[in-house]
């Protein structure tokens, strides 16, 4: 068989990896563990020259913008540029490049044109519906703060997605999608979209020790990313515990960066702030049972491959979500150990919630069970060796 060979391109990266970059990296990892040869080049300005990262990975400083007015714009359009012409001088004939999308321009259409028929572009999301949800955060109004704030997250970015996606998906090889969902967002500017969801690197995460089922019961939120995130839910998770008559016998931790306003203060929530890996295996070994996200329909969507949910699988802790999950649908083992609610803004019957987690607790090997099924279904070397397949058939 053909040896593929890859060169990941990750555009946001930094010297402290969050959980994005840690997802990348796990994914580079996944496709040499699959026979793959992978190597990564991560594009920041947290370093000054070429900058060796981890194993196949090497940090890229590209040029900074100094514009006083929409300087993200510029930024954006020169580093788009600046990876067109580091690619051109440095990957090598036989690659083939892996793009964790990062919203389309002018400058990506002409990469992608450079390199056409060599490029896997990784999509996570309807980018247009995306960027609309987060419409609230970026008002327009008679502000000339707000309208230039309006213009540059909303305005901007939908304006380019509308103009260059169809042009840009042209000269690719290939889309991987998430969700079967956003494939057939992607397949109406692209011919050939492989749904692969989301993985985990489960050997990454420290199997828990299950806590008895006495006092309080304790819930674990992750967040996740560091900006407002409101299809996470958090706020119709806080409105169903205020509405579960025996609250008093709940903690909430909600562990990540909170935005302002994002968590009201209960006496139940504790806020953790970020955690590191100790912090984090110690508290999962003290919490319950987790949530995952509740309230997808506000990015537009109803199927997602959520990080968090795999990393409750491989951690052994039963959780709760309210979505499609490609993966979950199609391994039936798994749903005894995930508790599947609605995507909407109705309250979360914990009643049912509570009956679910003493089912799950009355069988003394769960925690075993679920990492089992985490590495042979939902671990990245089996979602790596996947995509390897999909681009040597379709290069071969």
């Amino acid at each position: 068989m053909i040896k593929l060979k890859l060169c990941y391109i990750f555009l946001s990266a930094g010297i402290e990896s969050d959980s994005v970059q840690k997802k990348v990296i796990s994914q580079i990892r996944g496709l040499n563990d699959s026979g793959a040869e992978c190597r990564g080049f991560f594009f920041t300005n947290d370093v000054d020259e070429v900058t060796v990262f981890d194993k196949n990975i090497i940090l890229i400083p590209y040029p900074r913008t100094q514009k006083r007015l929409f300087n993200i714009i510029y930024q954006k359009k020169g580093l788009h540029n600046f990876v067109k012409h580091y690619l051109k001088q440095n990957l090598n004939v036989d690659e083939y490049i892996y793009l964790r999308y990062p919203g389309v321009t002018h400058e990506l259409y002409k990469l992608a044109k450079e390199f056409k028929n060599r490029i896997i572009s990784e999509h996570q999301s309807k980018e247009i519906e995306e960027i609309k949800s987060l419409r609230n955060e970026h008002p327009i109004s008679f502000n000339v703060s707000k309208i230039i704030s309006y213009f540059l997250y909303q305005f901007w970015p939908i304006y380019n997605e509308v103009i260059w996606s169809k042009p840009y998906s042209k000269w690719l090889l290939a889309k991987v999608a998430v969700t079967n969902e956003i494939a057939e967002y992607q397949a109406k500017n692209c011919n050939k979209v492989w749904v692969i969801p989301n993985g985990i690197e489960t050997s990454k995460y420290k199997i828990r020790v299950s806590p008895q089922l006495e006092g309080k019961l304790k819930i674990i939120f992750l967040k996740g990313t560091s900006g407002n995130a409101p299809w996470n839910g958090i706020d119709r998770l806080v409105k169903s515990i205020d509405n579960y008559p025996n609250n008093k016998s709940l903690e909430l931790y909600i562990c990540g960066h909170i935005i302002e306003g994002e968590v009201p203060n209960r006496d139940y929530i504790i806020q953790t702030g970020y955690l590191n890996s100790e912090e984090l295996d110690h508290l999962i070994s003290n919490v319950h049972f987790g949530f995952s996200t509740l309230c997808l329909y506000r990015k537009q969507l109803n199927e997602a491959a959520v990080l968090k949910a795999r990393e409750y699988f491989a951690r052994g802790l039963p959780f709760v979500y309210g979505y499609i999950d490609p993966d979950l649908e199609n391994i039936e083992s798994a749903k005894k150990y995930c508790f599947k609610v609605s995507n909407d803004d109705t309250l979360v019957n914990f009643d049912e919630v509570i009956r679910f987690v003493n089912n799950v607790y009355s069988d003394p090997f769960y925690v075993t069970k679920m990492r089992n099924i985490a590495i042979e279904n939902l671990d990245w070397k089996a979602k790596m060796h996947q995509l390897k397949i999909n681009i040597i058939q379709q290069i071969t």
